[in-house]
């Protein structure tokens, strides 16, 4: 599913990622150059709370110092999962969900330990990262517009996933849906169009049919991820 001219889209959603798990409130991110242990007061820890199956997310872990400092460490922590035939985590602090239930994530520096509660959903769902796009959107040019992301099928043995683009009229174009199987994984869709001359915006939209069951994502116009304004 992975388009190679995209690759760059891959940096935009681990960016994304990163951010939307240390915007709650966390610090500026400080070198820990030289910490000791006994500098560590406390030990900060943020998890996505729900995952799907096959999707992956990164955990921050943030040591509180004497100094007044708040460094983020996750690359040096210890990580482990109470259930990792549900929820694992890797050397980095990134979960991958595997099986729907819960599990408690602990990290561990310096002496001081912190955890978080991850529960893992079993649904037809889509969940939307990042987006990118390339090309001048005028009417008449060629684009092409990516979408990324992870998807999970839980009520039926496949589904069809395809990203659909529209303008302000109807349909634009619609890629050729990918038959997927159950369970969850990430995806990463594009499509390469003329731009209509009618066109005053075209927005995109990931798509799973899921028996007669339909989920799109984003929904909002507003999304950021969604929609780009055509210059005349």
């Amino acid at each position: 599913m992975a388009n190679p001219g995209a690759r760059h889209v891959l940096a935009v959603g681990a960016a994304l990622a990163f951010a939307a798990c240390g915007s709650s409130g966390s610090p500026s991110p400080t070198m820990p150059g030289g910490i000791g242990g006994s500098e560590v007061v406390s030990l900060d820890l943020s998890c996505p709370t729900s995952l799907l199956i096959g999707e992956k997310e990164p955990c921050i872990a943030v040591a509180r110092m004497r100094s007044g400092q708040a460094p983020i460490v996750s690359f040096e922590v210890a990580w482990t999962s109470t259930r990792p035939d549900l929820v694992t985590v890797d050397t980095l602090g990134v979960v991958n969900g595997r099986s729907p239930g819960q599990a408690s994530i602990a990290a561990s520096y310096r002496g001081r330990e912190a955890s978080a509660s991850v529960v893992v959903t079993a649904e037809d769902a889509l969940r939307v990262k990042a987006a990118a796009e390339q090309g001048e959107f005028r009417p008449g040019t060629t684009v092409t517009m990516w979408l990324q992301g992870y998807y999970s099928v839980a009520s039926a043995d496949t589904a069809r996933l395809s990203l659909r683009i529209t303008d302000q009229v109807g349909i634009v174009t619609t890629t050729t849906p990918l038959t997927v199987a159950r369970g969850g994984d990430f995806f990463l869709l594009s499509t390469t169009f003329v731009v209509p001359q009618s066109s005053t915006r075209v927005c995109r939209t990931a798509v799973l049919e899921v028996g007669s069951v339909t989920v799109t994502e984003p929904q909002s116009d507003t999304s950021a991820l969604r929609c780009i304004a055509i210059r005349q």
